[in-house]
């Protein structure tokens, strides 16, 4: 008798467990620009690799700051929209490490470039975060104003950071820039094994 009732209990449990699991927005209570706010603050895969784009670009100097600064949130709202109306990609987690390994890896590197390499790399970032940030609003009517207030704290992240960098006038204030640049690529090398597990 008891084996019976422990095989519906099973089939039960197994038929109840969901095919697959989803991460829910963030709902602050305070309206869409702030649950926007909110999602991009809880999204640290997210803020590394702008902190690590305004580091690069405050060692590289005022041009490049300005650059970052303008082309990051304007690339983030536009392909946020993209992925408002296209939907979520289905994409590997491995994939959300390359923008930690590469602009990590540039700022601890500390690579000369030109401005207009700056920009593409503002704008590359741009786009795949902010798609990605958009696209988790693909089913709700408030997506524009979550990408909207998200892109007010891109730009105020990445705006602090390239002009604290910018005021480091000592050796080793600029070698510190650095290592925090080395910590982000291995942050991106743990979630690249993290994503391939």
């Amino acid at each position: 008798m008891r084996k019976p009732v422990r095989a519906v209990m099973a089939s039960a449990g197994i038929l109840a467990s969901p095919a697959d699991a989803g991460a829910h927005l963030v709902n602050t209570g305070l309206g869409p620009v702030y649950d926007g706010v909110a999602h991009f603050a809880m999204s640290p895969e997210v803020i590394l690799p702008i902190i690590a784009l305004g580091i690069l670009a405050g060692l590289r100097g005022l041009a490049h700051a300005r650059t970052s600064v303008v082309i990051l949130p304007t690339a983030w709202v536009i392909f946020g929209f993209v992925g408002m109306l296209l939907g979520p990609l289905a994409v590997s987690p491995a994939y959300e490490s390359l923008p930690l390994l590469m602009l990590g890896g540039l700022a601890a590197a500390d690579i000369r470039m030109p401005t207009w390499c700056m920009a593409l790399l503002a704008i590359l970032l741009g786009a795949f975060e902010g798609y990605n940030f958009g696209s988790a609003y693909f089913a709700t009517g408030d997506g524009p104003a979550a990408v909207v207030g998200s892109a007010g704290l891109v730009f105020v992240l990445i705006a602090l950071v390239s002009a604290a960098v910018l005021k480091t006038k000592w050796n080793w204030t600029r070698i510190a820039m650095r290592v925090l640049g080395s910590w982000t690529a291995a942050s991106g090398m743990l979630l690249l094994g993290w994503g391939l597990r």
